[in-house]
């Protein structure tokens, strides 16, 4: 098979979230694959897809769940019920899956059995996890607490599953990511939406210290070798840029990626297929309709787009 999966967040209780499938092949899409396979919908806010093994994991958060689904054919094999956590993200090591719930706490659960066996507790709002040499970093948002928003990283040795460091970063931390040399974790924290901006910064995990906060806005970002294409997105004034940092001299080295005058809305959502180095952005609009998902090439020019649900916001590579 060849092609993705889209998660569709919809909008918050109103129990429409969904997964759009597009077939590379011959180029179709269909709208709710997780409904025409699973003769249900998938349920409320759709938070998290991810891939992992022969699985694909989808987290579901209003409705308070992990759906867990066969990779090939978006067939339900089995739930995790989470209520009252309220989870948001989910990441990987070995045999186990990790949630960051939003009362405070990770969740580790078996991915054989789909049974939680241990539960820890972290920094308020936890939303970002990243898995490396035997370590699980948590960004703690504080979220619930605006405006005082949360200021650390939360780290947790697998072997003990206990919190052995608490990292200082900037406010509202919250998108985790793994550097390609995997001894870096890379940290978007959110800032306060008013005076201080989303900022990019660098977590050594040998010393487990913030080692680079870097000049520029970001809201996300998708890493692809040694390359990082990441957007801002201003809900103020609507205005947004993608660009390009290369990761190996932590420079901006395209300060304009889209490069055949396409324009989009609102990005929601940003992936690289490892195939062949397509850069796939999403496009919320105003949050209530149907969105739409551009594909363009390492050049920066389009070469397709299709419509998918509600806020679409994850995307998961079959191939």
């Amino acid at each position: 098979m060849n092609g993705l999966y889209i998660l569709n967040e919809g909008v918050w209780e109103h129990n429409n979230s969904s997964i759009s499938y597009y077939n590379l092949d011959n180029n179709t899409c269909t709208a709710d694959i997780f409904t025409s396979v699973n003769n249900r919908g998938l349920g409320d806010t759709g938070n998290d897809l991810q891939r992992y093994g022969s699985k694909l994991y989808c987290v579901v958060n209003t409705s308070e769940n992990v759906q867990v689904m066969d990779l090939y054919t978006a067939k339900v094999v089995g739930t995790v019920s989470l209520v009252g956590k309220s989870p948001r993200r989910i990441c990987f090591d070995g045999p186990k899956a990790y949630v960051s719930c939003f009362d405070g706490t990770v969740v580790r659960f078996d991915t054989a059995s789909l049974s939680v066996e241990a539960t820890v507790a972290v920094g308020p709002n936890p939303e970002g996890v990243c898995v490396t040499n035997g370590k699980l970093y948590v960004a703690n948002t504080g979220g619930y607490n605006a405006p005082n928003y949360g200021t650390t990283v939360s780290v947790i040795d697998l072997n003990s599953f206990s919190v052995v460091k608490n990292i200082s970063v900037l406010e509202n931390p919250n998108r985790l990511y793994l550097a390609p040399n995997q001894q870096d974790v890379y940290l978007i924290s959110n800032g306060n939406y008013y005076d201080v901006s989303p900022r990019l910064q660098k977590i050594s995990t040998a010393t487990d210290e913030v080692t680079r906060t870097f000049d520029f806005d970001i809201t996300n970002m998708a890493i692809f070798g040694n390359k990082a294409y990441l957007y801002s997105y201003n809900y103020s004034t609507q205005a947004y840029t993608i660009q390009v940092m290369d990761l190996s001299s932590e420079t901006i080295v395209n300060e304009h990626f889209i490069s055949d005058n396409t324009s989009l809305n609102t990005p929601y959502g940003i992936a690289v297929n490892p195939r062949n180095g397509d850069v796939y952005v999403t496009d919320a609009y105003n949050f209530t309709v149907n969105g739409d998902v551009y594909c363009f090439g390492q050049d920066g020019k389009k070469k397709f787009s299709f419509e998918v649900e509600i806020n679409p916001s994850g995307i998961v590579f079959l191939n």
